[in-house]
């Protein structure tokens, strides 16, 4: 038995599984965790931590109640049930960490600087080196119902990739040909458009590239569609707090419900609830 074992994995007719624990890995998720919550914390509730202007200020602290409400149980909870075996929490896991590499990008270098940007560092470190050791042990044990069809995921991936690389590239390019500031920056009182920066450098490439290898049906493809639906869940779901703080603080215009970011939150709460269910671990290759 053993032997017939051996040679279907060296014929690639068998999966490996990637380990449920990750030892060093899941430790220092949990550091990550705490440095969420200290942040978000002193985010919310030292006086004058930030020292930008009321824009931003606002904007700031509804990402601060978004995490520490919805991001960090969402972490916790997956790497208490990735550790027994589930590898779809252990993706929504990774889609938690990717948050954090965008979200801690917000506060590196778009806040003024303050007195947790140590927290900051140490926490945008902390996650990308997690993702970096923890993708190439978990992606070869990513497999999905042989049946299941992903390019409805896929192609909603790639359509709000290209939306927003079109509508901030159109907005770059307006400055160049008519030399105005979009109001983004005007507004949040920064030097440049720190949500351009980002979402044009790690968003959109994903997005798009997530959405193409998910509809090709590859590991790479399943584990992309979920940890950017996470992503995208959890950063909308601050976008719309962060609109309510902004309204509070008498920001015209702003609203919780400002469009596209709700629907775009919606969205990937479908498509979680449809790509997640078919996630497996090992069995039939996807």
């Amino acid at each position: 038995m053993n032997e017939k074992v051996e040679t279907a994995r060296a014929n690639g007719m068998l999966e490996s599984r990637a380990p449920s624990r990750l030892g060093v890995l899941d430790g220092l998720s949990l550091s990550v965790a705490a440095l969420m919550t200290a942040t978000s914390v002193a985010g919310l509730f030292v006086d004058h931590l930030y020292r930008d202007n009321t824009w931003s200020t606002a904007a700031y602290r509804g990402t601060d109640a978004a995490t520490l409400a919805l991001a960090v149980p969402t972490l916790v909870v997956a790497l208490l049930l990735a550790r027994r075996g589930s590898m779809r929490a252990r993706l929504v896991w990774l889609g938690v960490l990717a948050y954090n590499v965008y979200n801690y990008g917000f506060y590196l270098f778009g806040t003024a600087f303050n007195d947790a940007f140590l927290l900051y560092c140490a926490g945008w470190g902390l996650s990308i080196a997690v993702l970096v050791f923890a993708v190439p042990r978990v992606l070869p044990g990513v497999a999905a119902v042989a049946t299941a069809p992903f390019r409805v995921v896929g192609g909603y991936l790639v359509v709000v990739g290209v939306a927003f690389g079109v509508v901030w590239s159109a907005q770059s390019a307006y400055y160049l040909l008519n030399d105005q500031l979009p109001t983004v920056i005007a507004d949040s009182g920064i030097h440049t458009s720190i949500v351009f920066a980002l979402d044009l450098s790690l968003l959109v490439p994903w997005l798009v590239i997530g959405g193409v290898l998910l509809c090709r049906r590859t590991r790479a493809g399943i584990a992309l569609g979920v940890v950017m639906n996470v992503l995208a869940v959890l950063y909308m779901t601050a976008l719309a707090v962060s609109g309510s703080f902004m309204g509070n603080a008498g920001i015209p215009g702003a609203s919780w419900s400002t469009p596209p970011y709700l629907e775009i939150g919606i969205g990937s709460i479908l498509a979680l609830a449809w790509l997640l269910p078919k996630v497996t671990t090992g069995g039939e290759h996807a």
